[in-house]
């Protein structure tokens, strides 16, 4: 099983979005437009003990019963680690097998609110980290991420945006990446944020889209061969 998991962790950066992955780029003027919404962690969301049994179901049948528990707590363990950019480069060239990807919101972010082409930050309390309107940028990338770019000046982390084409309708969940150097953004595996890759979803989300979320992430995980 360990070694499953460990085949797929060079894919797992696309956490669960092969079906909004596939999506052109029609929309992407449109993009924040339909991701409006206040955002939270995805991960630690997925992780409270009440959705348990919702994992066991999705991975049940994937890898059998023996072996669901073992599975559930590998996919969650693969997009919580705690370190990225230098660090992680450095502990996972001495050991590849220990490489996991931090999936946390990061610069003091608790919670995103986006709001047409405006994205804020808050932080525990509610306070405001940072508020700034942002334009579409026509980069190439080999992730299919869609670019964005604020031209306010004190910006720093959040001068820059790339979201995978996810929504909360397509794939129950967004994936997305911010700093203040565009080409920080340009891998997963290199610069200042090399294995961090921030997962969100809806802070109102329903029962039905957590269920459709786990269902997804497991089958798209662990369908794959030995």
């Amino acid at each position: 099983m360990r070694k499953k998991i460990i085949s797929f962790i060079l894919c797992v950066v696309c956490l669960f979005s092969v079906s909004a992955c596939s999506q052109t780029k029609n929309n992407a003027d449109d993009y924040l437009n339909q991701i409006s919404g206040t955002y939270v962690e995805l991960f630690p969301e997925m992780a409270k003990e009440e959705y348990r049994d919702t994992w066991l179901e999705a991975t049940t049948p994937l890898v059998g019963e023996d072996n669901a528990a073992a599975a559930t707590d590998m996919l969650l363990n693969m997009c919580m680690a705690e370190i990225y950019g230098a660090e992680a480069i450095e502990k996972y060239t001495v050991d590849p097998e220990s490489m996991r990807f931090d999936c946390y919101f990061i610069g003091g972010v608790d919670q995103f609110v986006m709001d047409g082409h405006t994205i804020t930050g808050l932080d525990e309390q509610g306070n405001q980290v940072f508020s700034h309107s942002y334009k579409l940028l026509d980069v190439e990338n080999e992730n299919g991420f869609i670019f964005y770019q604020t031209e306010d000046s004190d910006a720093g982390q959040f001068t820059y945006f790339a979201f995978a084409p996810d929504t909360m309708e397509t794939t129950y969940h967004l994936e997305f990446r911010y700093s203040e150097d565009i080409d920080d953004l340009q891998s997963w595996y290199e610069g200042n944020y090399a294995y961090w890759n921030a997962a969100a979803i809806a802070a109102d989300y329903t029962e039905q889209a957590m269920h459709d979320a786990i269902n997804l992430f497991a089958t798209e995980n662990l369908s794959e061969g030995e």
